[in-house]
């Protein structure tokens, strides 16, 4: 009976004209940002030249919402013309939320994901003209906590000074170095009915899913550090509570089985290849914490002079039969583990120390551990963890 109620309550509030929605195919296929806005839809793509910028945001409770209230994953997707997405949020590989959270005088409900390759009709291009096809595609609803309606038409001048930056977040990895912005992100979205729908595509996160995902919403246009507490220790993405404006943060709820840590170590490392060096000669605004400051100076040459190495963390590890190797130390109370690419750590295939260091720290020197690899004549390679001296 409930069933049949809430059917008939959408029929009620459902218009029964809609406006046809035309999908400009060019907008997702700029690299660099471009937007095309008339009074149905709006099409972006998120500049990686942004990498450093800030953003801001908070938010509030989370409760559970009438599911015929909102617009379905599929019929968001229909909304943009692209019936080949709709498909695929109709299918196994779906998973559809009901979750929302208030904060900044806005309330956000997350409505659906899907991941895979091929999902659009619609193409992302990498820079080399390249197809980006393995991606994720999340879809939330936005609008005024307050029951106010949004404007339908996205030229309104309200639209102007009310930027969203939606975002997956992988725990484990720095939230400011790690979202939709490096990791070709994009968003399509339109207004309806009072409510903003926010279509956002990335990357496929989901071979991260044994690490744990997260979305934030937040209500300017990049990641904003103050908006967010980052755990070095647990690799953890908690919401700063004392934050002003909109720092929605939610679990997405992906199956940890469908992680794939070989595909994430080379993902990884294209990443760091892609956007570890600053373009352009632009300077990165992020600030640099102590630890940081520190690590810049470890060399394979001179670790030994400001760390050593702890002995029962030194495992050999034999290449599994995709070359990469796993690892995992204790150190008192903290344990980490990981896989990384032999091609990655040793491009040029010599044996010696990388000098690609990962590491993690509890907020202070004296608490940092450093991930080193060094490859052996027998193509063996030797993983040790070393604590600052």
């Amino acid at each position: 009976m409930k069933k049949d109620i809430d059917e008939l309550l959408k029929q009620a509030l459902t218009p029964t004209e809609e406006p046809n929605f035309w999908l400009n195919q060019n907008i997702l296929n700029q690299v660099k940002e471009t937007s095309s806005m008339d009074n149905r839809k709006l099409s972006k793509r998120i500049p990686a030249a942004a990498l450093a910028a800030a953003v801001i945001l908070g938010a509030g409770s989370v409760t559970a919402y009438a599911a015929w209230k909102y617009l379905s994953p599929e019929e968001v997707s229909q909304h943009m013309e692209d019936r080949k997405l709709a498909e695929a949020f109709q299918s196994k590989d779906a998973v559809l939320v009901d979750e929302q959270q208030d904060g900044g005088g806005f309330q956000v409900t997350l409505l659906g994901i899907v991941s895979g390759k091929d999902l659009t009709k619609y193409q992302t291009f990498n820079e080399d003209g390249s197809v980006r096809q393995d991606r994720t595609y999340i879809v939330t609803a936005i609008e005024y906590a307050d029951g106010t309606p949004m404007p339908d038409r996205l030229d309104d001048d309200v639209y102007a000074d009310m930027p969203f930056f939606v975002s997956p977040l992988i725990k484990g990895y720095q939230p400011w170095q790690y979202n939709a912005v490096t990791m070709g992100g994009g968003y399509q979205q339109f207004a309806k009915d009072g409510v903003l729908y926010r279509l956002t595509e990335c990357d496929n996160v989901e071979i991260f899913a044994d690490q744990g995902l997260y979305l934030c919403v937040l209500d300017q246009t990049f990641y904003d550090t103050e908006a967010y507490h980052y755990n070095e220790k647990t690799g953890e993405i908690t919401r700063n509570e004392a934050y002003e404006g909109l720092n929605a943060l939610f679990d997405l709820p992906v199956d940890p089985a469908k992680a794939d840590q070989q595909a994430a170590a080379e993902y990884l490392a294209a990443l760091e290849e892609e956007h570890g060096q600053e373009e352009d000669g632009e300077e990165n605004t992020q600030p640099v914490s102590v630890e940081e400051e520190w690590m810049e100076k470890i060399t394979p040459d001179n670790i030994s002079q400001y760390a050593k190495r702890v002995e029962q963390s030194v495992q050999v590890l034999e290449p599994d039969e995709k070359g990469a190797v796993s690892y995992q130390y204790e150190i008192g109370e903290r344990s980490g583990k990981g896989t990384q690419l032999v091609s990655s750590l040793f491009p040029d295939q010599l044996p010696g120390m990388s000098d690609s260091f990962s590491y993690s720290s509890d907020g202070t020197v004296e608490g940092i551990i450093i991930d080193t690899f060094q490859l052996n004549e027998d193509g063996t390679v030797t993983y040790a963890a070393y604590i600052p001296k």
